[in-house]
Protein backbone atom coordinates (compact mmCIF):
# COMPACT_ATOMS: atom_id res chain seq x y z
CA UNK A 1 0.00 0.00 0.00
CA UNK A 2 1.51 3.25 -1.09
CA UNK A 3 1.62 6.46 0.90
CA UNK A 4 -1.24 8.13 -1.03
CA UNK A 5 -3.57 5.19 -0.33
CA UNK A 6 -2.75 5.38 3.41
CA UNK A 7 -3.61 9.07 3.51
CA UNK A 8 -6.94 8.46 1.80
CA UNK A 9 -7.82 5.75 4.35
CA UNK A 10 -7.31 8.05 7.31
CA UNK A 11 -10.74 9.84 7.11
CA UNK A 12 -12.45 6.46 6.68
CA UNK A 13 -10.76 5.03 9.82
CA UNK A 14 -11.57 8.13 11.82
CA UNK A 15 -15.21 7.72 10.82
CA UNK A 16 -15.20 4.16 12.13
CA UNK A 17 -13.76 5.27 15.44
CA UNK A 18 -16.37 8.03 15.79
CA UNK A 19 -19.20 5.61 14.96
CA UNK A 20 -17.89 3.03 17.43
CA UNK A 21 -16.29 -0.35 16.69
CA UNK A 22 -18.77 -2.53 18.63
CA UNK A 23 -21.63 -3.84 16.46
CA UNK A 24 -25.05 -2.52 17.38
CA UNK A 25 -23.58 0.18 19.63
CA UNK A 26 -25.34 3.56 19.36
CA UNK A 27 -24.14 6.98 20.39
CA UNK A 28 -25.14 8.17 23.86
CA UNK A 29 -28.15 10.47 23.76
CA UNK A 30 -27.45 14.13 24.25
CA UNK A 31 -28.51 15.52 27.65
CA UNK A 32 -31.81 17.34 27.59
CA UNK A 33 -31.57 21.08 27.19
CA UNK A 34 -32.12 23.00 30.39
CA UNK A 35 -35.00 25.45 30.03
CA UNK A 36 -34.47 29.14 30.40
CA UNK A 37 -34.94 30.41 33.94
CA UNK A 38 -36.53 33.84 34.22
CA UNK A 39 -36.00 35.46 37.61
CA UNK A 40 -37.21 38.68 39.11
CA UNK A 41 -35.51 39.77 42.30
CA UNK A 42 -38.66 39.05 44.32
CA UNK A 43 -38.92 35.57 42.80
CA UNK A 44 -35.27 34.91 43.60
CA UNK A 45 -35.75 35.93 47.24
CA UNK A 46 -38.91 33.83 47.55
CA UNK A 47 -37.21 30.74 46.14
CA UNK A 48 -34.16 31.26 48.33
CA UNK A 49 -36.31 31.48 51.46
CA UNK A 50 -38.14 28.28 50.53
CA UNK A 51 -34.80 26.49 50.10
CA UNK A 52 -32.67 28.07 52.84
CA UNK A 53 -31.65 25.74 55.66
CA UNK A 54 -31.36 28.59 58.17
CA UNK A 55 -34.90 29.70 57.33
CA UNK A 56 -36.20 26.18 57.95
CA UNK A 57 -34.33 26.01 61.27
CA UNK A 58 -35.75 29.38 62.30
CA UNK A 59 -39.28 28.20 61.49
CA UNK A 60 -38.71 25.09 63.60
CA UNK A 61 -37.47 27.31 66.44
CA UNK A 62 -40.75 29.25 66.33
CA UNK A 63 -42.70 25.98 66.51
CA UNK A 64 -40.53 24.80 69.41
CA UNK A 65 -41.08 28.05 71.30
CA UNK A 66 -44.84 27.75 70.73
CA UNK A 67 -44.76 24.19 72.11
CA UNK A 68 -42.94 25.44 75.22
CA UNK A 69 -45.59 28.12 75.67
CA UNK A 70 -48.31 25.46 75.44
CA UNK A 71 -46.53 23.41 78.11
CA UNK A 72 -46.39 26.48 80.38
CA UNK A 73 -50.11 27.13 79.74
CA UNK A 74 -50.99 23.58 80.76
CA UNK A 75 -49.93 24.38 84.34
CA UNK A 76 -52.85 26.87 84.52
CA UNK A 77 -55.44 24.36 83.34
CA UNK A 78 -57.26 21.67 85.36
CA UNK A 79 -55.48 18.34 85.55
CA UNK A 80 -57.12 14.92 85.88
CA UNK A 81 -55.76 11.42 86.23
CA UNK A 82 -57.19 7.91 86.69
CA UNK A 83 -55.58 4.90 88.34
CA UNK A 84 -56.59 1.28 88.80
CA UNK A 85 -54.85 -0.92 91.35
CA UNK A 86 -55.36 -4.66 91.72
CA UNK A 87 -53.07 -6.21 94.31
CA UNK A 88 -52.56 -9.06 96.73
CA UNK A 89 -51.16 -7.60 99.96
CA UNK A 90 -49.73 -8.76 103.26
CA UNK A 91 -49.51 -6.36 106.18
CA UNK A 92 -47.15 -6.39 109.15
CA UNK A 93 -49.36 -5.16 112.03
CA UNK A 94 -46.39 -4.50 114.23
CA UNK A 95 -45.34 -1.78 111.78
CA UNK A 96 -48.52 0.13 112.68
CA UNK A 97 -48.12 -0.41 116.42
CA UNK A 98 -50.46 -3.42 116.73
CA UNK A 99 -48.82 -6.09 118.84
CA UNK A 100 -51.11 -8.05 121.14
CA UNK A 101 -50.94 -11.58 122.45
CA UNK A 102 -53.00 -13.97 120.37
CA UNK A 103 -53.03 -11.76 117.29
CA UNK A 104 -50.87 -12.63 114.33
CA UNK A 105 -48.07 -10.30 113.45
CA UNK A 106 -48.62 -10.57 109.69
CA UNK A 107 -52.09 -10.45 108.16
CA UNK A 108 -52.82 -11.74 104.67
CA UNK A 109 -52.46 -12.30 101.89
CA UNK A 110 -55.69 -10.55 100.86
CA UNK A 111 -56.88 -9.06 97.60
CA UNK A 112 -57.36 -5.31 97.06
CA UNK A 113 -59.15 -3.59 94.18
CA UNK A 114 -58.75 0.21 94.08
CA UNK A 115 -59.92 2.48 91.27
CA UNK A 116 -59.81 6.23 91.73
CA UNK A 117 -60.00 9.44 89.70
CA UNK A 118 -58.26 12.64 90.81
CA UNK A 119 -58.83 16.17 89.51
CA UNK A 120 -56.81 19.23 90.56
CA UNK A 121 -56.70 22.87 89.54
CA UNK A 122 -54.31 25.61 90.57
CA UNK A 123 -56.90 28.34 91.00
CA UNK A 124 -54.37 30.92 92.16
CA UNK A 125 -50.83 30.49 90.86
CA UNK A 126 -49.25 33.81 89.95
CA UNK A 127 -45.83 32.26 89.30
CA UNK A 128 -47.21 29.84 86.68
CA UNK A 129 -49.06 32.66 84.94
CA UNK A 130 -45.88 34.77 84.72
CA UNK A 131 -43.93 31.78 83.41
CA UNK A 132 -46.54 31.33 80.68
CA UNK A 133 -46.27 35.00 79.70
CA UNK A 134 -42.48 34.64 79.58
CA UNK A 135 -42.88 31.60 77.32
CA UNK A 136 -45.15 33.64 75.02
CA UNK A 137 -42.40 36.26 74.85
CA UNK A 138 -40.07 33.44 73.79
CA UNK A 139 -42.36 32.79 70.81
CA UNK A 140 -42.08 36.43 69.78
CA UNK A 141 -38.30 36.24 70.17
CA UNK A 142 -38.17 33.26 67.80
CA UNK A 143 -40.42 35.03 65.30
CA UNK A 144 -38.18 38.12 65.36
CA UNK A 145 -35.13 35.92 64.84
CA UNK A 146 -36.83 34.26 61.87
CA UNK A 147 -37.53 37.69 60.39
CA UNK A 148 -33.86 38.63 60.88
CA UNK A 149 -32.77 35.53 58.96
CA UNK A 150 -35.27 36.36 56.21
CA UNK A 151 -33.75 39.84 55.97
CA UNK A 152 -30.24 38.41 55.72
CA UNK A 153 -31.30 35.94 53.02
CA UNK A 154 -33.02 38.72 51.06
CA UNK A 155 -29.94 40.96 51.32
CA UNK A 156 -27.61 38.13 50.25
CA UNK A 157 -29.78 37.22 47.24
CA UNK A 158 -29.99 40.89 46.24
CA UNK A 159 -26.18 41.09 46.28
CA UNK A 160 -25.93 37.97 44.10
CA UNK A 161 -28.54 39.40 41.74
CA UNK A 162 -26.49 42.61 41.44
CA UNK A 163 -23.37 40.51 40.81
CA UNK A 164 -25.02 38.73 37.89
CA UNK A 165 -26.34 42.04 36.56
CA UNK A 166 -22.85 43.53 36.84
CA UNK A 167 -21.25 40.67 34.91
CA UNK A 168 -23.90 40.79 32.17
CA UNK A 169 -23.55 44.57 31.81
CA UNK A 170 -19.78 44.20 31.56
CA UNK A 171 -20.19 41.60 28.80
CA UNK A 172 -22.44 43.98 26.86
CA UNK A 173 -19.92 46.79 27.22
CA UNK A 174 -16.98 44.61 26.16
CA UNK A 175 -18.92 43.33 23.15
CA UNK A 176 -19.49 46.95 22.18
CA UNK A 177 -15.73 47.47 22.59
CA UNK A 178 -14.99 44.48 20.36
CA UNK A 179 -17.27 45.89 17.67
CA UNK A 180 -15.72 49.34 17.99
CA UNK A 181 -12.13 48.08 18.02
CA UNK A 182 -12.90 45.90 15.03
CA UNK A 183 -13.95 48.95 13.06
CA UNK A 184 -10.81 50.78 14.12
CA UNK A 185 -8.72 47.78 13.04
CA UNK A 186 -10.34 47.98 9.58
CA UNK A 187 -9.50 51.67 9.53
CA UNK A 188 -5.85 50.91 10.37
CA UNK A 189 -5.59 48.40 7.52
CA UNK A 190 -7.25 50.85 5.13
CA UNK A 191 -4.75 53.50 6.13
CA UNK A 192 -1.89 51.09 5.54
CA UNK A 193 -3.21 50.20 2.09
CA UNK A 194 -3.57 53.91 1.30
CA UNK A 195 0.07 54.39 2.25
CA UNK A 196 -0.58 56.71 5.17
CA UNK A 197 -0.38 54.02 7.84
CA UNK A 198 2.33 51.62 8.94
CA UNK A 199 2.50 47.96 9.92
CA UNK A 200 2.89 48.93 13.56
CA UNK A 201 -0.51 50.65 13.35
CA UNK A 202 -2.24 47.48 12.16
CA UNK A 203 -0.35 45.40 14.70
CA UNK A 204 -1.41 47.74 17.47
CA UNK A 205 -5.04 47.47 16.30
CA UNK A 206 -4.80 43.66 16.24
CA UNK A 207 -3.44 43.62 19.81
CA UNK A 208 -6.15 45.95 21.06
CA UNK A 209 -8.85 43.78 19.50
CA UNK A 210 -7.28 40.61 20.95
CA UNK A 211 -7.21 42.20 24.41
CA UNK A 212 -10.90 42.97 24.23
CA UNK A 213 -11.71 39.46 23.08
CA UNK A 214 -9.71 38.07 25.99
CA UNK A 215 -11.53 40.46 28.35
CA UNK A 216 -14.81 39.21 26.90
CA UNK A 217 -13.85 35.62 27.69
CA UNK A 218 -12.93 36.56 31.28
CA UNK A 219 -16.19 38.47 31.68
CA UNK A 220 -18.21 35.50 30.43
CA UNK A 221 -16.47 33.24 32.95
CA UNK A 222 -17.24 35.73 35.72
CA UNK A 223 -20.88 35.78 34.60
CA UNK A 224 -21.03 32.00 34.77
CA UNK A 225 -19.56 32.00 38.28
CA UNK A 226 -21.99 34.68 39.47
CA UNK A 227 -24.87 32.84 37.86
CA UNK A 228 -23.89 29.59 39.62
CA UNK A 229 -23.83 31.36 42.98
CA UNK A 230 -27.30 32.80 42.36
CA UNK A 231 -28.70 29.43 41.25
CA UNK A 232 -27.20 27.81 44.35
CA UNK A 233 -28.82 30.42 46.59
CA UNK A 234 -32.29 30.09 45.05
CA UNK A 235 -32.19 26.30 44.87
CA UNK A 236 -32.20 26.28 41.07
CA UNK A 237 -30.74 23.69 38.70
CA UNK A 238 -27.01 24.34 38.56
CA UNK A 239 -27.02 23.06 34.99
CA UNK A 240 -29.13 26.00 33.85
CA UNK A 241 -27.12 27.93 31.30
CA UNK A 242 -29.61 30.66 30.45
CA UNK A 243 -30.76 32.78 33.36
CA UNK A 244 -32.75 35.85 32.40
CA UNK A 245 -32.93 38.58 35.03
CA UNK A 246 -36.15 40.52 34.54
CA UNK A 247 -35.44 43.43 36.91
CA UNK A 248 -33.39 46.34 35.67
CA UNK A 249 -31.37 47.50 38.64
CA UNK A 250 -29.79 50.41 36.75
CA UNK A 251 -32.98 52.38 36.22
CA UNK A 252 -33.27 55.72 38.06
CA UNK A 253 -34.45 55.52 41.66
CA UNK A 254 -36.36 57.87 43.88
CA UNK A 255 -34.50 60.29 46.05
CA UNK A 256 -32.90 58.84 49.13
CA UNK A 257 -34.73 59.17 52.48
CA UNK A 258 -33.69 61.72 55.06
CA UNK A 259 -31.60 60.61 58.00
CA UNK A 260 -34.58 60.98 60.35
CA UNK A 261 -36.88 58.92 58.09
CA UNK A 262 -34.24 56.21 57.65
CA UNK A 263 -33.61 55.96 61.41
CA UNK A 264 -37.36 55.82 62.12
CA UNK A 265 -37.76 53.02 59.59
CA UNK A 266 -34.87 51.09 61.16
CA UNK A 267 -36.38 51.39 64.65
CA UNK A 268 -39.70 50.05 63.36
CA UNK A 269 -38.49 47.35 60.98
CA UNK A 270 -35.17 46.00 62.23
CA UNK A 271 -36.00 42.64 63.87
CA UNK A 272 -32.82 42.71 65.96
CA UNK A 273 -34.33 45.51 68.05
CA UNK A 274 -37.57 43.56 68.46
CA UNK A 275 -35.60 40.50 69.55
CA UNK A 276 -33.83 42.39 72.33
CA UNK A 277 -37.07 44.09 73.39
CA UNK A 278 -38.79 40.71 73.70
CA UNK A 279 -35.80 39.26 75.53
CA UNK A 280 -36.05 42.11 78.03
CA UNK A 281 -39.77 41.46 78.38
CA UNK A 282 -39.11 37.75 78.97
CA UNK A 283 -36.45 38.53 81.59
CA UNK A 284 -38.86 40.93 83.34
CA UNK A 285 -41.58 38.27 83.41
CA UNK A 286 -39.11 35.67 84.64
CA UNK A 287 -38.25 37.97 87.55
CA UNK A 288 -41.95 38.50 88.28
CA UNK A 289 -42.49 34.74 88.19
CA UNK A 290 -39.82 34.23 90.85
CA UNK A 291 -41.29 37.00 93.00
CA UNK A 292 -44.76 35.47 92.57
CA UNK A 293 -43.53 32.24 94.16
CA UNK A 294 -43.57 34.13 97.48
CA UNK A 295 -47.33 34.70 97.15
CA UNK A 296 -50.01 32.26 98.39
CA UNK A 297 -50.80 29.36 96.10
CA UNK A 298 -54.32 27.90 96.12
CA UNK A 299 -55.09 24.46 94.72
CA UNK A 300 -58.45 22.71 94.56
CA UNK A 301 -58.51 18.95 94.20
CA UNK A 302 -61.05 16.12 94.33
CA UNK A 303 -60.55 12.37 94.44
CA UNK A 304 -63.22 9.72 93.91
CA UNK A 305 -62.42 6.11 94.79
CA UNK A 306 -64.05 2.73 94.32
CA UNK A 307 -62.26 0.22 96.56
CA UNK A 308 -62.74 -3.18 98.11
CA UNK A 309 -61.33 -6.67 98.29
CA UNK A 310 -63.15 -7.84 95.16
CA UNK A 311 -64.80 -6.24 92.18
CA UNK A 312 -68.24 -7.36 93.41
CA UNK A 313 -67.97 -5.53 96.74
CA UNK A 314 -66.49 -2.15 95.77
CA UNK A 315 -67.53 0.90 97.80
CA UNK A 316 -67.47 4.57 96.77
CA UNK A 317 -65.47 7.11 98.76
CA UNK A 318 -64.37 10.64 97.91
CA UNK A 319 -62.09 13.40 99.14
CA UNK A 320 -62.43 17.15 98.49
CA UNK A 321 -59.48 19.41 99.27
CA UNK A 322 -58.60 23.08 99.17
CA UNK A 323 -54.91 23.64 99.85
CA UNK A 324 -53.39 27.08 100.35
CA UNK A 325 -49.63 27.20 100.62
CA UNK A 326 -47.01 29.90 100.92
CA UNK A 327 -43.24 29.45 101.12
CA UNK A 328 -41.68 30.57 104.38
CA UNK A 329 -38.02 29.70 103.96
CA UNK A 330 -36.36 28.57 100.69
CA UNK A 331 -32.70 28.79 101.64
CA UNK A 332 -32.45 32.12 99.76
CA UNK A 333 -33.20 30.33 96.50
CA UNK A 334 -35.84 32.86 95.48
CA UNK A 335 -33.70 35.84 96.41
CA UNK A 336 -30.78 34.50 94.38
CA UNK A 337 -33.01 33.87 91.36
CA UNK A 338 -34.35 37.43 91.59
CA UNK A 339 -30.80 38.82 91.56
CA UNK A 340 -29.96 36.66 88.52
CA UNK A 341 -33.02 37.95 86.66
CA UNK A 342 -32.14 41.56 87.49
CA UNK A 343 -28.57 41.10 86.21
CA UNK A 344 -29.90 39.57 83.01
CA UNK A 345 -32.22 42.53 82.48
CA UNK A 346 -29.32 44.94 82.97
CA UNK A 347 -27.23 43.03 80.43
CA UNK A 348 -30.03 43.11 77.87
CA UNK A 349 -30.55 46.83 78.44
CA UNK A 350 -26.84 47.46 77.75
CA UNK A 351 -27.02 45.30 74.62
CA UNK A 352 -30.05 47.22 73.39
CA UNK A 353 -28.34 50.59 73.81
CA UNK A 354 -25.27 49.29 71.96
CA UNK A 355 -27.43 47.79 69.19
CA UNK A 356 -29.35 51.04 68.74
CA UNK A 357 -26.07 52.91 68.25
CA UNK A 358 -24.79 50.21 65.89
CA UNK A 359 -27.94 50.38 63.76
CA UNK A 360 -27.76 54.17 63.65
CA UNK A 361 -24.15 53.87 62.48
CA UNK A 362 -25.16 51.35 59.79
CA UNK A 363 -27.94 53.62 58.54
CA UNK A 364 -25.72 56.71 58.37
CA UNK A 365 -22.94 54.77 56.63
CA UNK A 366 -25.40 53.30 54.12
CA UNK A 367 -26.72 56.78 53.33
CA UNK A 368 -23.18 58.07 52.76
CA UNK A 369 -22.32 55.13 50.50
CA UNK A 370 -25.56 55.68 48.57
CA UNK A 371 -24.68 59.35 48.01
CA UNK A 372 -21.19 58.39 46.90
CA UNK A 373 -22.48 55.70 44.51
CA UNK A 374 -24.97 58.05 42.85
CA UNK A 375 -22.25 60.66 42.45
CA UNK A 376 -19.98 58.06 40.81
CA UNK A 377 -22.74 57.16 38.35
CA UNK A 378 -23.12 60.78 37.28
CA UNK A 379 -19.34 61.15 36.91
CA UNK A 380 -19.09 57.89 34.95
CA UNK A 381 -21.70 59.11 32.46
CA UNK A 382 -19.68 62.29 31.91
CA UNK A 383 -16.50 60.26 31.46
CA UNK A 384 -18.20 58.10 28.83
CA UNK A 385 -19.24 61.15 26.84
CA UNK A 386 -15.76 62.66 27.12
CA UNK A 387 -14.02 59.42 26.08
CA UNK A 388 -16.36 58.95 23.11
CA UNK A 389 -15.69 62.51 21.94
CA UNK A 390 -11.93 62.06 22.32
CA UNK A 391 -12.04 58.78 20.37
CA UNK A 392 -14.07 60.40 17.58
CA UNK A 393 -11.55 63.22 17.28
CA UNK A 394 -8.58 60.83 17.41
CA UNK A 395 -10.11 58.61 14.75
CA UNK A 396 -10.77 61.58 12.45
CA UNK A 397 -7.23 62.88 12.96
CA UNK A 398 -5.77 59.42 12.24
CA UNK A 399 -7.99 58.98 9.17
CA UNK A 400 -6.88 62.38 7.84
CA UNK A 401 -3.24 61.56 8.46
CA UNK A 402 -2.56 64.28 11.05
CA UNK A 403 -2.11 61.88 13.98
CA UNK A 404 -0.64 58.42 14.46
CA UNK A 405 -2.30 55.29 15.82
CA UNK A 406 -0.94 55.86 19.34
CA UNK A 407 -3.44 58.68 19.82
CA UNK A 408 -6.25 56.37 18.68
CA UNK A 409 -4.90 53.60 20.89
CA UNK A 410 -4.97 55.85 23.96
CA UNK A 411 -8.47 57.03 23.11
CA UNK A 412 -9.62 53.41 22.75
CA UNK A 413 -8.21 52.57 26.17
CA UNK A 414 -10.00 55.57 27.65
CA UNK A 415 -13.32 54.45 26.17
CA UNK A 416 -12.88 50.89 27.47
CA UNK A 417 -11.91 52.14 30.93
CA UNK A 418 -14.82 54.62 31.01
CA UNK A 419 -17.32 51.93 30.05
CA UNK A 420 -15.94 49.57 32.67
CA UNK A 421 -16.12 52.31 35.29
CA UNK A 422 -19.75 53.01 34.40
CA UNK A 423 -20.64 49.33 34.80
CA UNK A 424 -19.06 49.27 38.26
CA UNK A 425 -20.67 52.57 39.23
CA UNK A 426 -24.16 51.42 38.23
CA UNK A 427 -23.73 48.07 40.00
CA UNK A 428 -22.31 49.73 43.12
CA UNK A 429 -25.27 52.13 43.15
CA UNK A 430 -27.70 49.21 43.01
CA UNK A 431 -25.78 47.46 45.79
CA UNK A 432 -25.80 50.65 47.86
CA UNK A 433 -29.60 50.81 47.55
CA UNK A 434 -29.90 47.28 48.92
CA UNK A 435 -27.39 48.00 51.69
CA UNK A 436 -29.52 50.99 52.68
CA UNK A 437 -32.66 48.85 52.52
CA UNK A 438 -31.04 46.29 54.81
CA UNK A 439 -29.89 48.95 57.26
CA UNK A 440 -33.38 50.47 57.48
CA UNK A 441 -35.17 47.11 57.50
CA UNK A 442 -36.97 47.88 54.25
CA UNK A 443 -35.27 44.90 52.60
CA UNK A 444 -38.47 43.11 53.67
CA UNK A 445 -40.18 44.76 50.72
CA UNK A 446 -38.58 42.00 48.64
CA UNK A 447 -40.48 39.37 50.66
CA UNK A 448 -44.10 39.05 49.46
CA UNK A 449 -46.64 39.69 52.20
CA UNK A 450 -43.99 40.64 54.77
CA UNK A 451 -43.87 44.44 54.59
CA UNK A 452 -44.77 46.85 57.35
CA UNK A 453 -43.60 47.32 60.95
CA UNK A 454 -43.07 44.38 63.24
Amino acid sequence: MNKITKIRLIPFMLGLVAAGAAPGQTAAPAPPATPTLRLSLTDAVTQALSDATQEHLATLSVSLAQARADVALSALRPQASAELRVASDMVNLKTFGFAAPGFPTVVGPFDVVDAHVTAAWDVINFAARRRYEAARAGVRISEAERRRIENEVAAAVASLYVSVERSRARIDEIRANVELFGKLRVLAFDQQKAGVGTRIDTTRADVQLARQRQALLVAENQRDLAQLALLRAVGGDLGTTDVVLTDDLTKPQDDKPTVQAALLSARQLRPELRTLAEQQRAAELAEKAVRAEKLPHLTLSATGTESGNYVRDLFWTRSLNAVASVPIFTGKRLETQIVQAQIQRQQLAEQQRDLERQIEQEVRQALLRYDNARSRVALAEQNIKLADDELEIARDRFQNGVANSIEVDNAQNSVAAARDTRVDALADAAQARFDLARATGEIRNLIPGQTGPL
